[in-house]
């Protein structure tokens, strides 16, 4: 049998779905969906639009089941965009992936990535110097941690512990819940100035003011802000090369005394680096997102762990649409 190249031709393609996504989003298409069935026309009048090409869009998002046909004319949400890309609506995730449309643009690129090693677009436009791409991607993340998070928080046991540093700490969600099921414990988010801005407010709209505290804190420059006996590194390490990890790991020693606890969750490769899949494309995603973006293996992390005294004791892999591996490791010496 002669090879088919369909599979070719779908995976070529596969960004139509993704782009279709993120424009309905952009528009706000669900949210004009959600109090009742629309025309295309309706729906052009209320997200301000052209209605041939709206009429368009809305098919599109009809074959992607996002949306289905009630008769010939109207067009609704369907179950999945009605629970997660309505503003407003509890799961609403609009903002992680505005996100990734913002990042979208760089995948382009990835041939240029590979070849030369560099990206053409810093982080720093996320981290800070962008307010809007900074909101979309704090926001974003806060959005995807409210269900990651609750998944990563459950695997954290921090009962009898004082003090959490979240080192790269971002919205501060894990922060706000971890404290909000561990009675009498205190957390400190460290991260850039413009992201600790935004997550004071998502940690004030948690309710969680009184038990966390959103401290400026550069990882690559600062040592930790005082001592404590437990530490949560959550999707940061996916940033850095081997040697930015065995910095942050040794920061974290030279903070803490034994016993302390240190918990690391992040999207992790196998310990061959060559699966599973969503990991191998995160990692892709990392490099054209950031010059030093790299995921690693548990076995890795393990290694760097035991050069500055932390011994490895538990290790979670959480299924998905999480893809988040939690390790739990413990300071000996």
């Amino acid at each position: 049998m002669a090879p088919d190249p369909t599979s070719l031709i779908e995976l070529a393609t596969a960004y139509w779905g993704s782009a279709t996504l993120i424009a309905a989003v952009r528009l706000k298409v669900p949210t004009a969906l959600s109090a009742a069935p629309r025309t295309a026309a309706e729906v052009a009048a209320a997200i301000g639009a052209d209605p041939v090409a709206t009429d368009a869009l809305l098919a599109g998002l009809v074959a992607l089941r996002l949306a289905v046909k009630v008769d010939a004319e109207r067009f609704a949400n369907a179950p999945s965009a009605d629970a997660f890309l309505v503003e407003g609506r509890p799961g609403y995730l609009g903002p992680a992936l505005l996100y990734n449309g913002d990042v979208y643009p760089l995948w382009a690129r990835l041939d240029t990535v590979v070849r030369t090693g560099h990206v053409d677009s810093a982080p720093d436009a996320y981290l800070g110097d962008d307010a809007q791409r900074t909101r979309n991607f704090v926001y974003g993340m806060h959005h995807r941690a409210l269900g990651v998070g609750r998944a990563v928080a459950a695997c954290i046991d921090l009962a009898g512990r004082r003090r959490l540093a979240d080192i790269g700490g971002g919205p501060g969600t894990y922060a706000s819940l971890l404290t909000e099921k561990t009675p009498g414990l205190t957390a400190f988010v460290l991260d850039l100035p413009g992201v600790v801005a935004i997550a004071r407010e998502i940690v004030a709209s948690l309710g969680a003011s009184d038990r966390v505290t959103c401290t400026p804190f550069d990882y690559y420059a600062d040592a930790l802000p005082g001592r404590f006996d437990a530490a949560l590194i959550s999707g940061v390490l996916h940033r850095e090369q081997p040697d930015g990890v065995r910095a942050i790991f040794a920061k974290v020693a030279a903070a803490t005394e034994p016993g302390a606890v240190l918990y690391i969750s992040d999207v992790m490769l196998d310990d061959d680096r060559a699966g599973p899949l969503f990991a191998t494309m995160f990692a892709l995603n990392m490099r054209v997102l950031a010059h030093d973006g790299r995921c690693h293996s548990v076995a890795e992390q393990r290694a760097w762990l035991g050069e500055v005294g932390f011994e490895v004791t538990e290790v979670r892999r959480l299924p998905a649409p999480i893809h988040y591996t939690v390790i739990r490791a413990e300071k000996r010496t």
